[in-house]
């Protein structure tokens, strides 16, 4: 019987800045930042080479799923069935999505960047048109 070794990795940060449970995170498509998104109900976007909170973005209803539109723009769904497009550096919502009656589950950019489509627990997909927020 072979022994398997385990290797241990260290925690490097800890960003202890929810309430309630984490639901999604996401890396930005360069840099070091990254969004943590939860139940409490917000989207934090931190600079992991300095260990900061660069924005909050906060939502009425809990946050369950996002992805990045290039490097200062980021949607969020939640659970009130609205989409969410917010710009990073500033924290401020610039733009909703309206047409779901459920919460949102699932949130997808195309490869060309124009679109996003959201999956709904109210058994619907939306596509939405995002050119220039890319």
């Amino acid at each position: 019987m072979l022994k398997q070794e385990q290797e241990e990795f260290e925690v490097v940060r800890t960003l202890p800045s929810h309430s309630d449970s984490i639901e999604c995170v996401g890396f930005a498509p360069s840099g070091s930042w990254a969004a943590i998104g939860g139940m409490d109900p917000k989207m934090i976007i931190w600079d992991l080479e300095h260990s900061l909170a660069r924005s909050t973005c906060e939502h009425e209803y809990g946050v369950t799923c996002m992805t990045w539109l290039g490097t200062s723009y980021l949607a969020t769904g939640s659970m009130d069935g609205i989409v969410r497009l917010w710009d990073c550096r500033s924290g401020e919502c610039v733009r909703t999505f309206r047409g779901h009656s459920d919460g949102i589950q699932s949130l997808s950019l195309s490869a060309n960047r124009d679109y996003l489509v959201s999956a709904s627990l109210d058994h619907t997909a939306r596509v939405f048109d995002v050119k220039g927020f890319c």
